[in-house]
């Protein structure tokens, strides 16, 4: 059985994907029924008929309610039956069915799938800039078939942009990288700064072609268990790095099984916020590098997963995994912490 920290927030939708017509989703092996009541608040129940096990995200709502396909049975949005349409309608408590603590915040839907007495809001990361009027963000969801810490690993170490996405990321100062890791409370930061190089492909574009000598930076934060929030940035050279162009970039995993995953995503400029043809240039860039470059190499690194631990064979370390194994050492304890 897959190993999963449950008694955490993680995102389970966009808001644009739900509406009063129910959305099925997998969440660490749990099958979801997530839907807006008429109200607008979000219900998560899990999609399970307590009577014949149809799946809930199948029906309608009906007066507000979510009414089973199968039977006709009715749930509010805290898993209470409120109608049973057979003989005299009795509601035994054996006819509720399990629903979940959720919050709406920073154009983001998190759950959480563990104990509710747990579920403390004020535990979500802050990913406020996909708000906050000063910036611009766009994004969206993809669906990647390996481990979620698969792609921990990858987001924690972002110098393999210089290999992976290289005809758009790819710097000639690369050699002269400078990596901080700092750990914080219940964070780890990766930093990365790449002076005095040629803008790539991406930068030229947000610096509308300017070909001088620039500084880059490249940083992300985790946060418990897999939401990540990077800091892409660039300015001429010897510019504060507050005083640079930058994007904001959200970065969510969520398990859905033990070989697949959710990914959440979004980048939150500040500048060009007017400029569709700049949301055109960080949409081609999600589909290109997130979409598909990342997709290939993590999806065929599970493909070897089964092979690599069967054979007990341990992955050698180079100096930029630090971040990476710094964060995968707190999920284990995380892991560890709920088994005990």
């Amino acid at each position: 059985m897959a190993t999963f920290v449950r008694n955490a927030w993680y995102v389970a939708a966009l808001p644009e994907e739900l509406s009063e017509k129910p959305l099925g989703r997998t969440i660490l092996d749990t099958p979801l029924a997530l839907y807006r009541q008429p109200d607008g608040v979000v219900a998560a129940l899990l999609d399970i008929c307590p009577h014949r096990f149809a799946p809930l995200s199948d029906g309608i709502l009906v007066n507000g309610h979510l009414q089973c396909p199968y039977h006709g049975l009715e749930f509010d949005g805290g898993g209470q039956c409120v109608h049973n349409p057979h003989g005299n309608g009795a509601r035994p408590a054996s006819l509720n069915v399990r629903s979940f603590p959720v919050v709406e915040r920073d154009a983001l839907i998190w759950i959480c799938p563990g104990d509710p007495a747990l579920a403390d809001p004020g535990a979500i990361p802050d990913f406020g800039c996909r708000v906050d009027p000063a910036y611009r963000t766009v994004g969206g969801y993809g669906h990647v078939d390996c481990n979620y810490k698969l792609l921990v690993d990858n987001l924690m170490d972002l110098g393999h942009a210089q290999y992976v996405h290289r005809a758009n990321a790819q710097t000639d100062a690369f050699d002269r990288l400078e990596r901080e890791v700092i750990v914080g409370d219940g964070e780890i930061q990766a930093l990365m700064k790449i002076p005095g190089g040629t803008p790539s492909v991406l930068m030229a574009k947000f610096l509308r072609g300017a070909n001088t000598p620039v500084d880059a930076w490249n940083d992300i934060r985790w946060n418990k268990v897999s939401a990540m929030l990077n800091f892409i940035a660039v300015a001429p050279e010897g510019t504060p790095k507050e005083q640079s162009i930058h994007s904001r970039g959200t970065h969510i995993l969520t398990p859905e099984t033990e070989a697949s995953c959710h990914y959440f995503f979004g980048s939150s400029r500040n500048f060009g916020i007017d400029d569709p043809e700049m949301d055109g240039v960080l949409r081609s860039w999600q589909a290109q590098a997130l979409v598909k470059e990342d997709k290939v190499v993590v999806e065929a690194i599970e493909r070897r997963r089964a092979y690599v631990e069967a054979n007990g064979i341990r992955p050698a370390m180079l100096s930029c995994d630090e971040a990476a194994v710094r964060v995968s050492r707190e999920i284990e304890k995380l892991e560890q912490l709920e088994a005990a």
